[in-house]
């Protein structure tokens, strides 16, 4: 029988923050490939979520504002997704959780290509609207849907026991504020401490010029926020467990392959800065994990992008990514059974075409270029991994020209400039 897939999706995840959640750490990263070194196509929610299903950047899907839907579904990227082309390979479907900002413009929405449809329509209200399977209906909370979203997955899961192929997507709100964890975990994290190394970070001089003044962010808030997360991932921790264990009690655990992302990172005050959108590590960069049959565990340093969940998650299945259009990821399947990433790619951007910025990551520098205002970081993330200070006195011309490139490609010639 046909291997499964399942994506799961945390929203607004820091890397720093995988470490805590005990049950996934034990049995998707220490029985699966752990990549220290995954990234955001763009690390904001909507366009991110875009990216994901369709294996492009925002500069070829064009959506690049935190309202995805309505453009996603404008421009007929909907009926082209990983989703629909696992369907058309006779796997059965389902979407269970937070889908794109701007669902709730089109309530009885189902995208092509589910089966089972389990979306939420509002986010940080009482009483949000979910979609399911184009009947809405409300439930308590965020956390109330995302308990919900699992406990849907878990039956769906056990639906397939005896029967063909699946791909799902558990997608919860979590760690998302407003921070609202269960009373079994709302004390789990009090007074945890955090800081650090770039937090209000003290020599702007070699930032752009409209972050340098930026004030100091508060620090108590900053800890609040960092300990309601922390919190809020033990329920995303338990759920995760919960459908492990339902994979493993149905004898599905070991057909199935395993994605483990989040949408973006986060920053708390890193670099006077709060949220995400912007080109540093902590919000650029996200916990990326993968479980799979014949997997062997270990931790790599590839580049790797939410741009190829659609290609590896096509090839599981026996398709061609590029069949109909060139993807701009590529297939993770045979080093990942292998283990050999010699033959990866060297080079991989990062995007932001709202704020007009692209990062290019190579070896252990990560270069950005703001191309409205002209300006440049260069970091070596070896010597400086919390960025504290661009390589002002370096001639990046050859940097500029590859950012260039691959912010303006797609396809095979975008993987091409990456090798």
């Amino acid at each position: 029988m046909a291997d499964n897939v399942l994506w799961i999706i945390t929203d607004d995840q820091m890397r720093s923050t995988l470490r805590s959640m005990d049950r996934t750490w034990r049995r998707l990263v220490r029985r699966g490939v752990h990549f220290r070194r995954g990234y955001s196509a763009m690390p904001l929610c909507g366009p991110a979520r875009a990216s994901m299903l369709t294996s492009l950047y925002p500069h070829n899907h064009g959506c690049d504002s935190n309202m995805t839907h309505p453009p996603f579904v404008a421009q007929g990227h909907d009926r082209d997704t990983a989703a629909t082309r696992m369907r058309a390979a006779g796997y059965d479907t389902g979407y269970f959780g937070k889908y794109m900002n701007g669902l709730a413009q089109q309530p009885s929405y189902v995208a092509p290509g589910w089966d089972r449809w389990i979306a939420l329509l509002d986010g940080m209200v009482d009483d949000p609207r979910v979609n399911v399977d184009g009947t809405v209906r409300t439930v308590g909370s965020q956390r109330e849907f995302d308990a919900f979203a699992a406990q849907r997955l878990r039956r769906f899961i056990r639906r397939h026991r005896d029967t063909g192929p699946w791909f799902a997507v558990y997608a919860p709100t979590a760690p998302h504020g407003p921070y609202t964890p269960s009373p079994e975990h709302a004390d789990d994290f009090d007074g945890v401490e955090w800081d650090p190394p770039a937090l209000n970070e003290p020599d702007m001089g070699d930032k752009p010029s409209w972050i340098r003044d930026l004030p100091p962010q508060d620090r108590r808030r900053m800890r609040k926020i960092y300990e309601g997360k922390l919190e809020e991932l033990q329920d995303v921790d338990d759920r995760i467990g919960s459908v492990l264990d339902v994979l493993r009690r149905t004898g599905q655990l070991r057909r199935t392959w395993i994605f483990f992302v989040s949408d973006n990172g986060y920053l708390l005050g890193e670099h006077r800065l709060f949220h995400k959108s912007q080109p540093y590590e902590e919000s650029a960069g996200i916990p990326f994990v993968v479980r799979g049959p014949g997997v062997e565990p270990r931790t790599v340093d590839a580049l790797v992008s939410q741009v190829d969940l659609m290609p590896t998650t096509l090839d599981i299945a026996g398709l061609d990514p590029d069949a109909g259009r060139d993807l701009d990821g590529r297939s993770m399947l045979e080093p990942l059974r292998s283990g050999d990433w010699s033959s990866w790619r060297r080079r991989l951007l990062v995007e932001n075409t709202n704020l007009d910025w692209a990062m290019l990551r190579e070896e252990s520098q990560s270069y950005v270029e703001h191309v409205r205002s002209g300006e440049w970081e260069l970091y070596d993330l070896a010597s400086d991994p919390h960025q504290l200070q661009s390589l002002r006195d370096t001639d990046v011309s050859e940097w500029s020209r590859r950012t260039g490139q691959l912010a303006s490609s797609r396809g095979r010639a975008l993987r091409e400039l990456e090798l």
